[in-house]
Formats: structure tokens, C-alpha cells, sequence
């Protein structure tokens, strides 16, 4: 039987030389030659294949070829494969392609050597599509032959082929499951290379190794999670994780301390999955089983998390949970080991939701912020708040405390007492805050802002030995809502000073708040100091007072004690009492402070997720709200922008009536004036006239007349006419601008600022005094041709008086007819020539008159235009933001009920952790 190791390794011609002395092709060729001289039939293809073998291993590759061109036996596809091969060495390829694409065989060996050849070869030649054709052939026809999914990988690697690496190690995985290809599969995913292929691609391949090596299962599971992190599928893989992990056999957690990281994996994806990024329609398919199963996978030791959890969705969405999980959940969660820090889980949780907010433009009450930063303060050990009806003094208290008089009377405002070598005050609104040194700006903000929040910085002793704030109150009376912040600021204190006047002591006032107290905050110590004892008699009426307090109080506070304080005694004498006091009733624990910070950040937290709740239907009527108040505004600013363009209209009617008017006066008087003037002229003929020249006499003597009657009449009264327009343009322009001012007055009432100012141009008025100054200043009378023109009746009296003027008999004559032309001539052309020119400048000015109005106008038409525009664009995004509240509420609801989740399994974990450290 032939050796295909040798007929690949090429050395098959061993089967013939081998225990024999001499050269192997001398050996060969005698075994050639005895064989050929053999009687009857003989087989040469064995020697001759043997002896290209040795041709080949000598180079001697022509005389090899022609040895295997003569096998006509089985080895012939073997030989045409050797055939090839020497080809490659001449570097004859496409002869050796030919050869090996000739060969047809199913010998599966012979098939996948010629077949890694061929792959071999077109690398080399760069026909990388021949290549994929040839690799693909060879994993098709035996994957474990040697060499061929190496050799597929690293050339798939080359090609940066990532989706054919990657399921060629999946395959190889499955069905070798060796870890040479578990490795590289996991490099692969953790380089992102596996993104094209969908989360359910890799469910066999983890189950596969999960039975072989829970180790790189594992590593495995956590890459391809952290693969799918961030992409669109990451959602898909988690419901195939859900697919997957109860389907693994025989699962085994405790003592692998492996899938510890898995555990924390699911922790942080849970945080990720509720952070308001996605909505609850596509968590709901997700969550449930994705919990369970993180709750299969913990241990005694991490199992808190998971199991509180569990409870707190099926508490908040009840059902969706199966019963058998939350029953395993209710029964581990006091049982697990809690060595979690819950702090710093509250605090992540708060930053969460602040983040949130801030990405969805939603403001978070400056206090909230300020009372997480109160509770995280390492340097503060307590926070007391201080308590008392009207008359306990607790305003005297404060001074004597602070050893001075912060403000006067009882306050109306949350007031935080701080030790600080320096002196300053702080102010919080809702979203504001503001640092300040003085105490009258203090006394001033007191009474301007009640509802802020305020800090007092100064040096106290009592407050610097006991680490402690004070929080001075308002008076509880039936302001709902100052009752409501301090039954809330209840949640967050350490303690309470309840001050009782020693007068009147513990009234029923006092005795119902404190039911109420008890009732709404049952874990919080109150204590109570009994001010004013100095006006008790002696010390044994203040201890029977003391002694009746407590008898009265001992069905509510039982273990509470009660402090005799004077506010008048020096407080040096009282320090060391008082301060015993606060050691003794609320002694410094620093484990159980950690608690009670967790306790107050999920308190604040849950109160952060109502007032977001509240803001969410704050905006919804803001929204309304604005669309409502700005239709109505913006009816009335059409209306008053209709007024102001009648207004417009109405003035360049009347302005520019009055304007045509007064020139047309103007006018018509000049024109009946000038015609008396030339033909009063006629006074200046005499009989012994020289009537040669008297034409040009005569014309110059008109002249001069219509001349002295413009420039001292006619431009005079002009002038004065437009002064008196002028001023009377003025009042109409002034009466339209009072009513503007009160109409921006009445609107800026509305919008609470001073949003229109309506001021007209009033500098058109200058500008048509200068005008007129200058078309006056600029008027020439010019002479006219009055006598010198070409008209028959003038060109005969010329003539007449040229040809008959040196007859003295004649003058008579000449007298009579000029004295009858000049006193019947109606002058009408000369008339319109002089009025047309002087009045040429009015008129053009008349012309600009319209612009000049409407300019006068513009500002308040631009603002009032400005404003609607304004308005009607406030009208279309608040429909548009109501219509997306109502379109999608999900984008506001579903965070905040995520939210609402993560914060009960934190108070399930802080529940769990006190009544765990209860039973050692």
C-alpha cells in the first residue's frame, strides 16, 4: 500500500533505495533497466515517478517533468501534481495553474494538497478571487487537513476579511472546540470586528464552549457584550443573553469566583438600562428575564443587588416578573452578605437623574443640590433642626448661640447657622444662588425673598465643637406650604430643638404638632429646650416644670430630655451644659451616619423624581398657558398695529393736505398780485417817453417791482406759512406719540418689562425746518422777459416806436397804444413762468413729504411688527412642545419611572442591610 506522507513529502523513490549501498539514482536506474529487460508485461511508472522525485530534490525540475509525463498508473494524479509543483519552481505558474486544475481525483488528500497549492499559488499572483474560491474548497473538503485553516485565517487576516475570520473561528470553535480558535475568535470581538453579525450568530458557539471551558466562556460572554455596547443590536443581545443562560447545563456559580465579573457586568448594564436612555416598551420584553437571570448567576455574597432588584420591578410593574424568581429574591435578600458601600450606589443614582435633567433641559431645585452637598459634607457630624411655636423664643436663642443679632424677630425663611471664621451670608432660590457680606442686605432679602433659603457664616463655638449646622425656621402656622417644607426638612435633620417658652409650657398646639412630627418622621430624636427659665421662680420650680414636660411628652417621645436655657444668661455659662446635652442625646456614630446619609440621599432623591414629576406637569399648563396668553396678546397687537398704520395714513392725509393748502394760498395770491403789478406800470409812460427804448424801460421797471413784491412779500409770508405748518405738524405728530407712550406703557405692564418703547422720528421736524431754510435762502428772483418777447402786438409796438419815436407828432399816438397794451395785457404765461419757478423748490419738497410721514411711523411699526412676529412664533412652539408632550410622554415618563425603580432596590438594599447587621 502506498505512503501519501511520502508521495506529499516527495520521497516515495525511499520505498526503492533504502538498506541498499550506492546512489540512489544509481540504484534507480538499474531497477529501470532490469525491469525493462524483464520477459512479458512490465510497469515502468513506479521507477519513473521515483526518479523525478530525485530529478526534482537535485532541481534538475525538465528532467523531473519529462520522468512524471510518462506515469500512466495510479500515481498519475499524483505526478501531475508534481508536475505542477516543478513548474512553480521555473517560475512557469500559469503552466503549473493549468497543471493542477487538470487533475481530477477523489483521492481526498491528493484534493487538498493540490487545492493548497493552487491557493499558494494564486497568492502569489494576486488573483485573490481564485484564492477565496480555492481556500473555500479546501475547508470544504477536509477542515483537518494540516495547514488549511491556518492558512484560511491568516489570509482572511490579511485581507482584513473580518466576516470571514471570524466565522471561520466560529465554526472552528464549534466544532473542534480547542482553544487555538477560541482566542483568536475572542480578539476579534473585542476589536470590534464582530458587529456585522447579529447577537443570536454567537449563541452556539458560547453554549459550545461553555461545556468545555467555563473559563474562556466567560471571556467570550463578556467581549461580545461589550461589542454590542452602544451599538443598535445591543438591546437584541441582551434578550439573547436571556435566550442563552438558561439553557446552559449544570450551572454552577458558587465558589467560581470567574463570574464575578459577569455579576458586575449585569449591575452596570441594569444602571445603563435605566438611565433614561431607553423606553419602557422596549426594556419590558428585556428587564425581566435579563434580572433573573442575573439573580441565577450571584452568589451569597453579591446577591443583594440582584435580589432587591427583582423585587423592586416586580413591585413597580407587577407580574412581569416570574413568581418563582421574586420568591427566591424575597427569600435571599436578608440572608446575603451586604458589604456594598449603598452611598456611593444613592449617589450614583442622584447624578444619574441630574444628568438626565440637564440633557432634557430641566432644571433641578438648587436646595435639592444644596441638601446632597449637606449630607456628603464629612465635616459636619449633625444637622438640628430648630423648632417652636411663636413666643418660644427661638430668635433669642439664635443670638445667643451666635452671640449676636443676625436678624430681628421671628424669621419668615429657612435659615441654616454655620461656624466659619468668615463672615458672609448665602442665598438659594430655586435655581440660583448668591453670596453677600452684609447683614442689612440679609435683614432686606428676609423680608424681600421669604421663600429662599439662606446661610449664616460666623464663629460660634458651640457650633464648632459639635460639628453641627442649626436650621432656624418660620413659625408653623397655616401656611400649608412652610408646614410642608419643614415636615419634608424633617427626613433630613439628625434632630430637632424644640423650644417651649417656660411661661407656657407644651400647649396643645405644641402637643398635635408633635403627634404630627412623630407620625410623619417616627426615626427622628427630638429633644427640647425650655428657654426663658429665668422668669421661673427658683431652680425646684424649674425641675418640676421639667418633670411635668416630660410626663406629658413620654406618651410621644418617651426618651426625650428636656434642657433649661435662658437666652439672657451669658452663654459661657451655658456651653458646657449644652453641649452635654447634644453629646449625650445625639452621640456621634460613624457607621450610623453612613447609613443616615444614604437614608437622606435616597430621601432627596425621591423627592428629586416627584418635583420632576410636578415640573413635567408644570410645563404642560406652562405650555398652555403661553399659547393662551400670547393669542390673546396677539390679538391686541394687531389690532394696535391696525392703529398705528391708520395712524400713519391719517397723517400724511392731513399733513400734506395742509401742506397743498398753503401753497395753493401761495400761489393763487402771487398769481393775482403779479398781473396788478406790470399793468399798474403803466404810470411809468409819459407822452415825451422815449418809446425806442422804452420796451427794455419798461421791462426792467416790471422787474424790479414783481422782484421788491417776491422778496419782501411773497417769501416772507411763505416762510411763515410753513413755520405755522410746521408747528401745527408737530401737534398732530405729538398727540399720535402720547398715545404710542401710553400703549407701550399699558403693554410693558403686560409683559412685565419694558418691552416697547413706540418712539417716533420726531427728527423730521428738523429735518423740514432746515429744509425750508435753505429752499428759502436759495429763492433768486430772476428777471422775465416781460416786453422782450416775440409777440405780434409787442413787435409792432417796437417797431412802431422806432420808426414813429423821432417824430415828436407821433408820440401821442405811441403813448396811447403801449399805455393801452400794458393796461389790458392779462400777463397769464409771465404770471405762470414767475410762479413755477418760484415755487419749483416747494413742490419738490411736497413730493418727499409722504416718505418723510410714513418714516416717522417706522420704529413703533417695525417693533409692533417684531413683537406679533415674536408672538406668533411663541404660539407655535408652545403647540408644537404641547403636541410632543401628548404625542410622546414616554420621553418624560418612562426615565422617571426607571428612576423610581432604582430607587426602591436602593431602599430594599438599605432595608436589607439594617435588618441583616440587626441579627449579629
Amino acid at each position: 500500500m502506498i505512503n501519501e506522507n511520502q508521495l506529499i513529502e516527495k520521497t516515495f523513490y525511499k520505498n526503492y533505495v533504502q538498506d541498499q549501498d550506492g546512489s540512489p539514482l544509481h540504484i534507480l536506474g538499474h531497477l529501470y533497466f532490469n525491469e525493462q529487460n524483464q520477459d512479458g508485461d512490465y510497469d515502468l511508472s513506479y521507477i519513473r515517478f521515483a526518479q523525478g522525485e530525485l530529478y526534482y530534490s537535485s532541481q534538475d525540475y525538465e528532467t523531473a517533468i519529462f520522468k512524471w509525463e510518462n506515469i500512466d498508473n495510479e500515481l498519475e494524479a499524483w505526478a501531475k501534481m508534481n508536475i505542477g509543483d516543478a513548474y512553480c519552481k521555473l517560475q512557469l505558474l500559469s503552466a503549473a495553474e493549468d497543471m493542477y486544475t487538470s487533475i481530477i481525483t477523489d483521492d481526498e488528500t491528493l484534493k487538498s494538497e493540490v487545492a493548497l497549492k493552487l491557493f499558494t499559488l494564486y497568492c502569489d499572483r494576486q488573483k485573490i478571487d481564485n484564492a477565496y474560491e480555492t481556500i473555500h474548497t479546501a475547508l470544504l473538503i477536509n477542515p483537518d487537513y494540516p495547514n488549511v485553516t491556518r492558512k484560511a485565517r491568516e489570509f482572511y487576516e490579511e485581507q482584513q476579511d473580518h466576516q470571514n475570520a471570524v466565522m471561520l473561528a466560529v465554526s472552528e470553535c464549534i466544532r473542534t472546540s480547542k482553544e487555538e480558535w477560541y482566542m483568536p475568535l475572542i480578539t476579534y470581538v473585542k476589536n470590534r470586528q464582530t458587529l456585522n453579525f447579529s447577537p443570536e450568530y454567537f449563541l452556539p458557539v458560547l453554549q459550545a464552549i461553555y461545556e468545555n471551558n467555563k473559563r474562556l466562556f466567560i471571556q467570550l460572554l463578556e467581549a461580545v457584550w461589550f461589542s454590542f455596547k452602544g451599538q443598535s443590536a445591543y438591546l437584541e443581545w441582551l434578550k439573547a443573553l436571556n435566550e442563552l443562560i438558561p439553557t446552559l447545563p449544570t450551572l454552577t456559580i458558587e465558589d467560581e469566583k470567574e463570574w464575578d465579573s459577569i455579576v458586575s457586568i449585569y449591575e452596570n448594564t441594569f444602571m445603563e438600562l435605566t438611565d433614561g436612555t431607553y423606553y419602557l416598551r422596549e426594556l419590558h420584553h428585556v428587564i425581566p428575564e435579563f434580572i433573573s437571570a442575573w439573580l441565577t448567576l450571584s452568589t451569597s455574597k453579591n446577591g443583594l443587588h440582584p435580589s432587591a432588584t427583582v423585587l423592586a420591578w416586580n413591585e413597580i410593574f407587577p407580574g412581569t416578573v416570574r413568581q418563582a424568581i421574586t420568591s427566591k429574591a424575597e427569600s435571599i435578600i436578608f440572608e446575603t452578605e451586604n458589604d456594598r458601600n449603598s452611598l456611593s450606589d444613592s449617589l450614583q443614582l442622584f447624578h444619574m437623574i441630574h444628568k438626565w435633567a440637564n440633557s432634557h433641559s430641566l432644571d433641578l431645585n438648587q436646595k435639592t443640590k444644596w441638601w446632597v452637598e449637606e449630607v456628603m459634607n464629612r465635616e459636619l457630624w449633625h444637622h438640628f433642626l430648630l423648632l417652636g411655636q411663636e413666643g418660644s423664643g427661638k430668635t433669642t436663642f439664635v443670638q445667643s448661640l451666635l452671640g449676636d443679632k443676625v436678624y430681628s424677630g421671628t424669621t419668615s425663611s429657612f435659615v441654616v447657622l454655620k461656624d466659619s471664621d468668615e463672615l458672609r451670608y448665602e442665598k438659594m432660590t430655586e435655581y440660583t444662588q448668591q453670596t453677600f457680606y452684609s447683614k442689612n442686605d440679609l435683614s432686606r432679602m428676609l423680608n424681600e425673598e421669604p421663600d429662599a433659603l439662606y446661610q449664616v457664616f460666623q464663629p460660634s463655638i458651640i457650633l464648632h465643637e459639635q460639628k453641627c449646622a442649626i436650621i432656624d425656621t418660620p413659625t408653623i402656622g397655616s401656611i400649608s406650604s412652610i408646614r410642608e417644607d419643614i415636615f419634608d426638612t424633617l427626613l433630613l435633620v439628625d434632630g430637632v430643638f424644640y423650644l417651649v417658652d417656660a411661661m407656657d409650657p407644651l400647649t396643645d398646639q405644641d402637643y398635635d404638632l408633635l403627634h404630627q412630627i412623630k407620625n410623619y418622621a417616627p426615626n427622628v430624636k427630638v429633644n427640647f429646650i425650655l428657654n426663658k427659665v429665668d422668669f421661673v421662680a427658683s431652680d425646684s420650680d424649674a425641675e418640676a416644670l421639667i418633670m411635668e414636660m416630660k410626663a406629658k411628652i413620654a406618651s410621644i417621645y418617651p426618651h426625650a430630655e428636656v434642657l433649661p436655657y435662658s437666652s439672657l444668661h451669658p452663654f459661657n455659662q451655658q456651653f458646657n451644659q449644652l453641649s452635654r446635652f447634644i453629646d449625650t442625646n445625639f452621640p456621634y456614630d460613624a457607621k450610623e451616619k453612613e447609613e443616615r446619609r444614604t437614608a437622606k440621599v435616597l430621601t432627596l432623591i425621591r423627592k428629586m423624581i416627584a418635583d420632576l414629576l410636578q415640573k413635567r406637569v408644570d410645563m404642560e399648563k406652562g405650555y398652555i398657558h403661553s399659547i393662551q396668553w400670547n393669542e390673546e396678546i396677539l390679538s391686541r397687537l394687531t389690532a394696535f398695529s391696525h392703529k398705528v398704520s391708520d395712524f400713519q395714513s391719517e397723517r400724511v392725509e392731513s399733513i400734506g393736505k395742509a401742506y397743498r393748502s398753503l401753497l395753493s394760498a401761495c400761489r393763487s395770491e402771487l398769481e393775482e398780485t403779479i398781473p396788478k403789478l406790470l399793468k399798474d406800470s403803466s404810470e411809468q409812460l409819459k407822452e415825451d417817453s422815449d418809446f425806442k427804448t422804452i420796451h427794455l424801460t419798461l421791462n426792467e421797471y416790471m422787474n424790479n417791482k414783481i422782484k421788491e413784491y417776491v422778496e419782501e412779500n411773497v417769501l416772507p409770508t411763505i416762510v411763515n406759512q410753513l413755520e405755522t405748518w410746521v408747528s401745527a405738524s408737530h401737534e398732530e405728530l405729538l398727540q399720535n406719540q402720547s398715545f404710542l407712550v401710553e400703549m407701550s406703557d399699558t403693554f410693558n405692564d403686560i409683559y412685565q418689562e419694558d418691552k416697547l418703547s413706540l418712539t417716533c422720528q420726531f427728527a423730521i421736524l428738523d429735518d423740514w425746518k432746515r429744509d425750508i431754510d435753505r429752499m428759502t435762502a436759495r429763492i433768486f428772483y430772476e428777471n422775465e422777459n416781460i416786453l422782450l418777447k416775440n409777440k405780434p402786438t409787442q413787435m409792432l409796438l417796437k417797431g412802431a416806436g422806432k420808426l414813429l419815436g423821432a417824430f415828436n407828432q407821433n408820440n401821442q399816438v405811441l403813448y396811447q397804444q403801449y399805455k393801452k397794451y400794458i393796461e389790458n395785457e392779462p400777463y397769464a404765461e409771465t404770471t405762470k413762468a414767475i410762479s413755477d419757478k418760484l415755487f419749483m423748490p416747494f413742490e419738490l419738497f411736497e413730493k418727499g413729504l409722504k416718505k418723510d410721514i410714513e418714516s416717522f411711523f417706522t420704529g413703533p411699526i417695525s417693533e409692533v411688527k417684531e413683537t406679533i412676529e415674536e408672538a406668533e412664533q411663541n404660539i407655535e412652539d408652545g403647540k408644537e412642545g404641547l403636541s410632543n408632550m401628548k404625542a410622546n410622554p414616554e420621553v418624560f415618563y418612562d426615565p422617571l419611572k426607571l428612576f423610581e425603580v432604582n430607587l426602591l432596590q436602593q431602599e430594599f438594599m438599605l432595608q436589607a442591610h439594617k435588618d441583616y447587621t440587626k441579627t449579629y
